[in-house]
């Protein structure tokens, strides 16, 4: 799901992580993520709904590190092109017309804009990217692909072709959390996941994640989010009524 926001401000959950906002803007929500609009005030913009297969393959990598992008007003010559292609998809997608293939190849146009300036404004906002940055970017990626089966440090730094005392002190350097935080915030971040989109029992829940043990499992759960899973679970039951779109 896409929001192409020209004007207006609101709120967003995603992933449970409360997000402010204000057009222009981009938000872009992967399939696995929990999301929300908690409010919102005057929006005017585009919110393109599409299945994940319509994008071309070099785009998945692309998008995995976009969420939510506020723009500097400098890019009014990008923001103007994206604010046309989503103006066009949307013609298209009206229009008795139009042609699967056209709203697709516009849809990856617009998504590759919009990848396109997350990147020039990411260099803008931050300092060149350099060795640190390279190392946390791997190890983070890593994390998100092999948090179920790799739980210790040390299966990271020999993955990164590093020692565990460089890795860690390079990722707590730059995150200000240490190695061991970020695997464990992946796999609770996964579980909370499973428990709001799922109604699968805790202890298969447990299993999935790489915990034998559903007791351990509950316990690290509880330390980590301030809940019981199943306490959880109930709290977050309603949210998709909740939404205001």
């Amino acid at each position: 799901m896409l929001f192409v926001l020209k004007n207006g401000s609101g709120r967003v959950l995603i992933d449970f992580e409360e997000y402010q906002f204000s057009g222009p803007a981009f938000c872009l929500i992967r399939p696995e993520q929990v999301h929300s609009v908690l409010d919102y005030l005057y929006p005017e913009g585009w919110l393109v709904s599409f299945d994940p297969g319509l994008l071309a393959p070099e785009l998945v990598p692309l998008i995995q590190v976009v969420n939510l992008i506020s723009v500097p007003a400098f890019r009014a010559e990008e923001l103007a092109t994206i604010h046309s292609l989503a103006g066009l998809l949307c013609t298209f997608f009206e229009s008795e017309y139009s042609r699967p293939f056209t709203q697709q190849t516009l849809l990856n146009s617009l998504v590759s804009a919009i990848c396109d300036l997350y990147q020039a404004v990411r260099q803008t906002s931050e300092h060149a990217e350099n060795r640190p940055d390279e190392i946390v970017a791997a190890f983070r990626k890593l994390v998100e692909t092999r948090y179920i089966d790799w739980k210790r440090p040390t299966q990271y730094a020999e993955a990164l072709h590093l020692s565990l005392n460089h890795l860690t002190d390079t990722v707590k350097q730059k995150t200000g959390f240490p190695v061991s935080y970020w695997i464990q915030h992946q796999t609770m971040l996964e579980a909370r996941r499973l428990l709001f989109h799922t109604q699968s029992p805790i202890k298969d829940i447990a299993y999935q994640l790489g915990f034998p043990d559903q007791h351990y499992f509950s316990r690290l759960f509880r330390k980590a989010t301030g809940q019981t899973p199943l306490s959880f679970r109930q709290s977050f039951h309603d949210l998709s009524t909740r939404t205001l779109l």
